[in-house]
Formats: C-alpha cells, structure tokens, sequence
C-alpha cells in the first residue's frame, strides 16, 4: 500500500511539474515582411525580393515577456541596374527593438532603434479590443483559438491565433492580453506575418528576461513623431538605404 500512494504522489508531483512548464521558456518566430506593399516606386520593387524574413524570440515567465531579434539579423544586400548604367546596391537593416510586457503589473519597456538612435519608452499597457470569432486551427500540434481587431491608429486589421494549453497572456511585438499564448499574427492582411516555429519550455534565470536598458527615454507620441520624420525624409522607404555607384 507505501509503495503505491508513494508512486501517485510521485506521479502528481511530475505531472504538475510539466504543466508548469508549459508558461516559462523561448518561443521562436519567424517574421515576413512583404516589402513590396510598403513601397510605392515600381523600379525600386525590381530590385528586391518581395519578401523579408526575419527570426525572431519570445522569452516567457507567467505574466512576463521579452520579444527581441532571434540573434543579430545581418544585413540584406541587392545589386541592380538602374537603367543609366550606374549599379544601385540597396542595404536592408533590420532594426535592433526590444519589447517587454508584464501583464500583472500592466508594465510596458520598450527599447527602439531608429535612424542609428535608439529610445526607451515606458507606459502603461492598454487593453486591446480583440473579438473572438469561434474559428479553430491547428498551428504546431496545438490547438488555437481566431481573435481579431482593428488598430485604431493605422486603421490596420489584425488577425491572431492563440493555444488555450498555454498560459501565457503574450504574443509577438507588443500583442497579448489573450487567455493564452499567441502562435501566430497577420498584420493588415498580409504586410507582416508572425509565425511561431518552436517552443523550449525550461526554467529560466532572471538574466533571461531581464527588462530593456539604454536608450534616450521618450514618450510614445514623441517618438512616433520622429518616426514619421524620418520616413518622410526616406521618401516612405524606412530600412532601406540606396547606394548609386
């Protein structure tokens, strides 16, 4: 009779174990970008592939998260004519953002790059508008859940596909607040697609997701003022740097 409740108790303790497991770990993403929506000269359209694919990662402890860059994304090169005889190399860079999320302290730190420059910005989280729609997939073996909802800002819709079995209310970039972790995101019907590729749950030290650091602290409204700046002066072709030789 010992060795049988010794067994179920080791056996229950295992069991919760792994279950809490299934909220603390990385979560690997790939991002494509459809540079070609985002541009509006046919000849620069020539000289680049249509899509971009960056990797990226999700650190998750409970109501805590970190999205940043996989690893240092190399730069894109593409060399072309333009006609005149002059080569035109056109160098795609990746930025360099960090975002944080704490979902029980409704604590938002994100660190931006922009133009060479890199900001830190510190709000409170605001709750998203998602609506359930009832429609069900598979995305890597897991069960997901359809939530939509329209950004306000750019009037952008927003498709998300979240996994129940997964306790984490966080997502790519800054899209959360689901009662589960979100595997997969279209951005405005296809210019920015994120798709989960793989989850390693383990335990996780305090360096793991350690919050973004650095940067000149700036209000959100401040810095997307200088973001529409600076994608003026690049004639909308942000990332982008087009070197005639």
């Amino acid at each position: 009779m010992k060795k049988k409740i010794l067994t179920l108790l080791v056996g229950i303790s295992t069991a919760i174990y792994g279950y809490g497991q299934q909220n603390e770990g990385v979560v690997f993403y790939d991002q494509k970008i459809n540079m070609h929506k985002r541009m509006q000269d046919e000849s620069m359209k020539a000289m680049m592939p249509e899509f971009r694919t960056n990797k990226m990662q999700l650190t998750i402890r409970a109501s805590e998260s970190l999205f940043k860059a996989a690893d240092q994304q190399p730069n894109e090169e593409n060399e072309s004519s333009d006609g005149n005889g002059a080569t035109v190399r056109m160098v795609l860079r990746a930025p360099q953002n960090e975002t944080y999320r704490n979902y029980e302290t409704q604590r938002s730190i994100e660190l931006r790059e922009l133009a060479g420059q890199k900001f830190l910005i510190e709000d409170t989280l605001r709750r998203m508008p998602w609506k359930l729609t009832g429609d069900t997939k598979k995305i890597q073996g897991y069960d997901c859940l359809k939530a939509t909802m329209t950004n306000k800002a750019t009037n952008q819709p927003i498709v998300a596909w979240f996994a129940e079995a997964i306790p984490v209310p966080s997502g790519p970039v800054g899209f959360g607040g689901l009662p589960g972790l979100i595997l997969e995101v279209d951005v405005n019907d296809g210019d920015m697609i994120y798709n989960m590729t793989k989850i390693d749950f383990k335990k996780l030290s305090n360096a793991d997701l350690r919050t973004p650091t650095g940067g000149k602290k700036i209000t959100e409204a401040e810095f997307n003022k200088k973001r529409d700046e600076f994608m003026k002066e690049m004639g909308g072709q942000g990332g982008i740097r087009i070197i005639r030789n």
